[in-house]
């Protein structure tokens, strides 16, 4: 017995490096695709950085071309001297107050108007219903008041 036991712990012995090794190999392979994943976010995360650097001076070069092509515009549309458009912009102001001013009151006349027009509709209507209840008051009816 001590044969097949000397056996068997070699055998055992063979098994447990064999296991060592693949464990082994198994943590190496596991540990050089963890530095690869590492390096991959690596690479990601400049490559965004870059991308988000190069997309916001795209933006800003967009908007100071807007900027210089509508100050460029303003000045070919408006060639006039600063005290010319100064008085132009002034009258231009006292001439929109008072047409808002005129605008306004019209539209206070109108609801007046409206007013008195509706104001009259009713009395119309509550003289009718007056006269109608007077009249079945008469003839020894209900009234009917509430009618429309």
């Amino acid at each position: 017995m001590t044969f097949e036991t000397d056996e068997l712990a070699e055998a055992a012995l063979r098994f447990s490096e064999a296991v060592r090794a693949e464990r082994t190999s198994t943590l190496d392979a596991l540990a050089t695709e963890r530095q690869a994943a590492l390096q991959l976010l690596q690479a990601l995360r400049k490559e965004g950085a870059r991308r988000a650097q190069a997309s916001t001076g795209r933006f800003l070069v967009g908007v100071l071309i807007g900027a210089a092509a509508g100050a460029a515009a303003v000045y070919f549309i408006n060639q006039r001297t600063s005290e010319e458009a100064r008085l132009g912009l002034t009258r231009s102001a006292e001439h929109a107050g008072a047409s808002l001013s005129e605008r306004l009151k019209a539209a206070i006349e109108a609801g007046r108007r409206a007013a008195t027009t509706r104001e009259s509709e009713l009395w119309q209507r509550y003289r009718e219903r007056i006269s109608k209840a007077r009249s079945a008051e008469r003839n020894d009816q209900l009234p009917g008041l509430y009618e429309p």
